[in-house]
């Protein structure tokens, strides 16, 4: 079970603060304590902290995920994982559209995580929080694309670190709503960047909005290719903030096609709406994925083709259609 509680006392030493707290409802060691912080499942004022000698002040708000130090409980999920690379220490997949992450409200066994533990095997101990073992970061379910997966508590946490210093590098490809004579910024420039702190949105809980009091996100984006009623982009992340890029393009005023949660499409020609409906979700694919490999040093870099329906889409959007 996950923990979160506000910190009270003097300024002190992350694990030294995390073990007292457990303490109170059942027994931890310090060791035990380091393995967690160190595995990324300590987040400190919504940040991912990995070093044990953190100095946390009063007030701070400390979310605790408790990491499993055995063989995960999920139900092993058979599915073919489309797998860019596997080593002993790692697994990098190209996730389909339709795919959680890891368990939540809608699915508790055909999820990412219960299909790496099918993959994996029983044998492997995976860390993370007990329903989503060994995974470092997300997609949205319906957003495809490249996702590492960590085998190994040393892995997991030199992979958190990464991601908690910005220094892995993501690209994702997306194909954005425009109209001929609008002067969006993606029309006016081959480039820009985005920038807006996000949060919850203030009264649609499960959306995500840019508020004053968010959490800082910049976005970069680049011009691929453009349509009458479309760009084709290529997405930087700068931070990792849910919905980011969703947030950032729709408050530019090109949204995302296809994204339901975000965009208003009324404007489009029939044509390019129902290939949009058809398509089914936001067209948002995680095209590359940077990083350091946490034993070998070595800088590795994974491409992800788009999916054969998002080729699709686009070859529908090249033809266009005038307005009605």
């Amino acid at each position: 079970m996950a923990k979160r509680f506000t910190f009270s006392g003097e300024v002190d030493r992350l694990d030294r603060v995390v073990q007292r707290e457990l303490s109170l409802t059942k027994g931890f060691s310090r060791s035990q304590v380091e393995r967690l912080i160190e595995s990324g499942s300590v987040v400190v004022n919504g940040r991912v902290i990995i070093k044990p000698a953190f100095k946390v002040e009063p007030g701070a708000i400390i979310e605790v995920a408790e990491v499993a130090e055995r063989s995960s409980d999920l139900e092993p999920f058979d599915y073919k994982l489309s797998i860019l690379y596997e080593d002993g220490s790692l697994l990098v997949v190209n996730k389909p559209a339709g795919l959680s992450m890891h368990p939540g409200a809608g699915d508790r066994k055909r999820t990412l995580a219960n299909a790496v533990v099918g993959h994996v095997g029983a044998q492997q101990r995976l860390v993370g929080a007990s329903d989503r073992p060994g995974i470092v970061h997300r997609l949205d379910k319906d957003t495809t694309g490249v996702v590492v997966v960590a085998k190994s508590p040393t892995v997991h946490a030199h992979l958190a670190r990464q991601f908690a210093d910005r220094s892995i590098g993501r690209s994702y490809t997306t194909l954005v709503f425009t109209t001929p004579r609008a002067k969006r910024p993606v029309q006016v420039a081959e480039s820009g960047r985005v920038s807006g702190a996000i949060g919850r949105h203030p009264t649609k809980r499960t959306m995500m909005a840019i508020v004053d009091k968010g959490k800082p996100a910049v976005t970069d984006w680049r011009v691929v290719e453009c349509f009458e009623y479309g760009t084709l982009l290529s997405c930087q992340l700068q931070t990792g903030r849910t919905h980011q890029i969703r947030v950032h393009m729709n408050s530019i005023g090109c949204p995302i096609i296809g994204d339901r949660t975000y965009g208003d499409f009324s404007n489009l020609p029939r044509l390019l709406r129902e290939a949009a409906d058809a398509f089914g979700r936001q067209a948002l694919h995680a095209a590359t994925l940077e990083f350091t490999h946490p034993e070998t040093k070595a800088r590795l870099r994974f491409d992800a083709p788009l999916p054969a329906d998002f080729n699709e889409l686009l070859d529908v959007f090249r033809l266009g259609s005038r307005p009605e």
